[in-house]
């Protein structure tokens, strides 16, 4: 069995959400390729993606720009979620103001 790897994703000063998507494919180790998206989040997670993996998502916004990205680093959130709860090989936890 392989080790598992920790992943943090840090998107607490993601202005756009192209920020976040470079914050996931840098730290997940994604091919050039990966396409910035939610349907592309969810195929990388469910096929590319190093497993077992623990990841941890934080995002403490700091600045108004940055806060404005909570409703997306919310809907990235509920695509590892998911990937969680269909895959038992990542496990997620979430530190978020």
């Amino acid at each position: 069995m392989s080790e598992t790897k920790n992943v943090v994703l840090d998107f607490s000063e993601c202005k756009y959400i192209g920020s976040l998507h470079k914050v996931i494919k840098e730290n997940l180790e994604l091919p050039d390729w990966y396409g910035n998206n939610l349907d592309a989040l969810w195929d990388a997670i469910t096929g590319l993606m190093e497993v077992p993996v623990k990841i941890k998502i934080v995002y403490h916004p700091k600045s108004s720009d940055t806060k404005k990205m909570k409703i997306y680093v919310n809907e990235i959130i509920s695509v590892f979620r998911e990937a969680e709860t269909e895959y038992h090989e990542i496990e997620l936890k979430v530190d978020i103001d």
